[in-house]
């Protein structure tokens, strides 16, 4: 664990904030996942047995984010065609934003915000794989779910602190110091480690965990020598999708991306990634309507 979640401090790091637990059937793949052979029609049939989780699966395979010529009508094709791991990856990301948006109990405001939080969590978690596929990652799924995860804590912090938009925006718009500082400061906890909490109940591997609760610590990329460390390429994958997708514009209400002016020489040095690169994978992002073009027209 990061020295940035300290378990002594769990109680006012928390504050009250009830950790979202993941839904059986998030156990119940994994566990067939995790078998020597695992079985496609077993997979589908679990997912099958929930009528509305499988609706929304098919939903999303049939958008136009995953291209299909034709549409696909059952669990079982979708994971056929699509593989177990994609599917694996719509189902966290739908039950994950299922646990965190409880409709009755929000107004339309904090539920319009937590909306647009969530398809930018995606956004950066789809960018993420592109990065991890263009460098060589392996296995991807850790790509995706690190974007996925690494900022469910804010969704958390909308929902109980009325205040946390204009603390996050402030966060995005410091130049010297961390974001998390920011939010520390202002309410006595950050989103990295409440985002690493939920990882952790999500039975994500402890890796990604520890990257998730260290995702602002990017002083980490001042050493231009350090390129050996496999978190931290990880870690660089996720600040490219961040910039890629424009979270400090999204998330923090600013044009300018601080962090990634302190950190972008180092970062794209760590991962392996030209300059030409960088600029591909922004053509590539925004051709398939993934990050802040799509929020701000």
């Amino acid at each position: 664990m990061d020295a940035a979640v300290d378990l002594k401090n769990i109680e006012n790091v928390l504050r009250g904030i009830v950790i979202p637990s993941p839904p059986q059937i998030i156990a119940d793949l994994q566990m067939e996942m995790a078998m020597p052979d695992p079985d496609m029609s077993s997979m589908a049939a679990l997912i099958s047995k929930d009528a509305g989780l499988a609706g929304a699966v098919l939903k999303t395979v049939n958008s136009p984010l995953y291209g299909s010529s034709r549409e696909i009508s059952s669990i079982a094709q979708a994971v056929m065609m699509l593989g177990m791991q994609t599917i694996m990856d719509i189902i966290n990301t739908l039950c994950l934003r299922q646990a965190t948006t409880d409709v009755e109990k929000m107004t339309d405001n904090v539920y319009s915000t937590l909306t647009r939080f969530w398809d930018s969590a995606a956004d950066v978690a789809r960018v993420c794989g592109m990065v991890g596929k263009k460098i060589g990652l392996s296995p991807l799924d850790n790509a995706y779910l690190l974007g996925l995860f690494h900022n469910v804590g804010i969704a958390l912090m909308i929902v109980k602190h009325d205040s946390f938009l204009d603390v996050m925006s402030d966060s995005y718009a410091q130049s010297e110091v961390r974001v998390v500082d920011v939010e520390n400061d202002a309410i006595g906890s950050n989103h990295a480690v409440l985002s690493y909490f939920v990882a952790r109940s999500w039975k994500i591997d402890s890796r990604l965990c520890r990257i998730i609760s260290m995702h602002h610590d990017v002083n980490i990329f001042e050493n231009p020598n350090v390129v050996d460390s496999s978190e931290n390429v990880l870690l660089g994958v996720l600040k490219i999708a961040e910039h890629i997708v424009g979270l400090h514009r999204i998330l923090g209400n600013q044009q300018v991306d601080q962090e990634w002016k302190k950190i972008a020489d180092n970062v794209m040095l760590c991962v392996g990634l030209t300059s030409y690169e960088l600029d591909d994978l922004k053509a590539q992002a925004a051709e398939l309507g993934y990050g802040q073009q799509l929020y701000f027209r």
